[in-house]
């Protein structure tokens, strides 16, 4: 379930390398400070030195926790896992230090050439420890593409500062990025520090974005959708389209009399390109509009710290069907299955600060952050059936998760790669239902080794900091009930993403199904007119 490792061992620094996104989990050391998870997912941002050392182009968000959180203890965790392929999950533990834009330091890991729009800071990360573990939970999606819109925004901006400079003007363009620097990276949520800078730097953004490049489309229609179209019927769309394009735009075109004046645009980002979304909105309740929406998900990370300057900060995936509930707009649980550590029973046991992040991978980009104080209530207490009557309850369950919220926070989410949700995986629930069974065929007083009590006792007792973890739950005399069917579907490993040139994508499949519907409606009825003109012609044989 997991090894740890003094550094990035070589057979994993190249699986790292062609990964599409990640995440960065850091804390403040303040019992009251905000818990920080954060996506990253720009193509190219994440660069490995060597096995001790890493780093990555920060481009400017909503707000500046990581680096607020770096200056003042320098922990940081990065979490890489698998979301195609063989299960894997990678945590990188480490201590982080912030190059800001304008520095020499900076311009080391970053010449203008290979600047990105919108990056405010290199940070590098030295990796004093590195754990893997199965991954077992994360579901399987297919990569699509990467959305452009952080890229396009911060380049926009950018041009106000260059236009700026151009003048040779000592004031900033409010609609700027150094403005924007100053108005929301100059200090976190927290009040910590954060860019100090980079906001007066006189160097002037460089553009080499490329404005006219592909922009990826809105991906409403996924694979997990069971009104998802198939084949077949894009085929058949594709066809009915084609014939009617190709029958309606000649009686249009005729009836202006204006040919060479048509022109069509077609870009699968209107439903909402044109809206702007803001960076960053608090709430002090989830509002009712992101219920329905939190519930759609189909995964969700978890974050939470030690208060100790050398604690590990913590940040994990959970992807199982059916674990995550909202009682109201202000409380959520989710039934905690089993792992390879129990870092969060441990960090919610001595401060109760627990961060949960959702984000959108499929349709308009979102990112939801959920912070809250939590609460642990083992397996085998009343207070644990209250919330997971043994009907319900998954195999290796071993605690429920209340989190009492008391603010949220929304922000746009361009920086998240789209990606088509494929299925959940059942390996840990298999995995976990398995030990159960021995500890259920254990009539003894003695623990069976192979069981699940036993895991809980080798290796959920502590955190990796030493933290209490699981306290009642390995001695608790409640007995599993079995409620997991074996012989349900094993999804099948997924080695093709959707993104495959072999794969005939779903556009790919309109395209063909238009032309032929459009070359159909156009030649069919000059073929049955010439066919009318021979019927009318006298017969040669008359």
């Amino acid at each position: 379930m997991a090894k740890y490792y003094d550094e990035i061992p070589e057979s994993l620094i190249e699986w790292v390398r062609k990964q599409h996104m990640f995440w960065v989990a850091s804390a403040p050391l303040g019992p009251g400070g905000h818990v920080n998870v954060s996506p990253k997912g720009t193509a190219d941002c994440f660069h490995v030195v060597n096995s001790h050392r890493v780093w990555y182009q920060d481009l400017t968000g909503s707000g500046a926790e990581t680096i607020s959180h770096i200056r003042e203890n320098g922990r940081i965790t990065i979490l890489f896992h698998s979301f195609e392929g063989p299960p894997r999950i990678l945590r990188l533990y480490g201590i982080g230090t912030i190059c800001e834009y304008g520095t020499q330091e900076y311009e080391s890991f970053i010449p203008p050439e290979t600047r990105k729009p919108g990056s405010r800071a290199a940070i590098v990360i030295d990796v004093y420890q590195c754990q893997t573990s199965c991954g077992y939970a994360v579901p399987i999606y297919d990569f699509v593409t990467h959305r452009t819109q952080l890229l396009r925004l911060h380049d926009t901006r950018e041009s106000y500062d260059r236009a700026s400079d151009a003048t040779f003007s000592t004031e900033i363009d409010q609609k700027g990025l150094k403005a924007h620097w100053i108005r929301t990276n100059s200090r976190s949520v927290d009040g910590l520090p954060g860019l100090l800078t980079a906001p007066h730097s006189k160097v002037t953004p460089v553009s080499n974005f490329d404005k006219k490049g592909p922009r990826p489309k809105l991906h409403h229609l996924s694979s997990r959708d069971g009104d998802a179209m198939s084949s077949g019927a894009t085929l058949a769309v594709g066809f009915a389209l084609g014939a009617l394009v190709a029958t309606a735009v000649p009686r249009i075109l005729s009836a202006t009399g204006n040919l060479g004046m048509f022109t069509t645009r077609v870009n699968g980002h209107q439903a909402w390109a044109g809206q702007i979304i803001p960076m960053a909105k608090y709430y002090d309740e989830i509002p009712e509009s992101l219920i329905e929406w939190v519930r759609k998900q189909h995964m969700f990370w978890v974050a939470s710290a030690p208060l100790g300057p050398g604690g590990h900060v913590n940040v994990s995936p959970k992807g199982t069907a059916d674990c995550f509930h909202v009682v109201n707009s202000h409380r959520v649980w989710y039934q905690d299955l089993t792992g390879s550590g129990v870092e969060t029973i441990s960090h919610i046991r001595e401060n109760g600060r627990i961060t949960i992040l959702f984000h959108s991978f499929e349709g308009p980009p979102r990112i939801l952050r959920l912070y809250g104080i939590g609460t642990v209530y083992e397996y085998g207490t009343q207070e644990y059936e209250s919330f997971i009557p043994p009907e319900t309850r998954k195999p290796g369950s071993r605690a429920a998760i209340v989190i009492d919220v008391y603010q949220c926070q929304t922000s746009c989410g361009y920086a998240v790669p789209i990606y088509d949700f494929v299925t959940h995986r059942t390996q840990l629930l298999r995995s976990l239902d398995m030990r159960e069974s021995r500890d259920r065929a254990t009539t003894s007083t003695e623990v069976n080794p192979k069981g699940l009590r036993a895991y809980w006792i080798l290796k959920n007792l502590s955190s990796v900091d030493g933290l209490p973890g699981l306290l009642t739950a390995p001695d608790s005399k409640v007995t599993s009930l079995s409620v997991f069917d074996k012989e349900g579907p094993r999804p099948k490993l997924h080695r093709l993403p959707s993104g495959d040139a072999d794969a005939l994508s779903t556009g790919a499949t309109l395209a063909v199904g238009f032309v032929i519907g459009a070359l159909v409606a156009t030649t069919l009825p000059r073929i049955l007119s010439s066919l009318e003109t021979l019927a009318s012609k006298p017969s040669v044989w008359q």
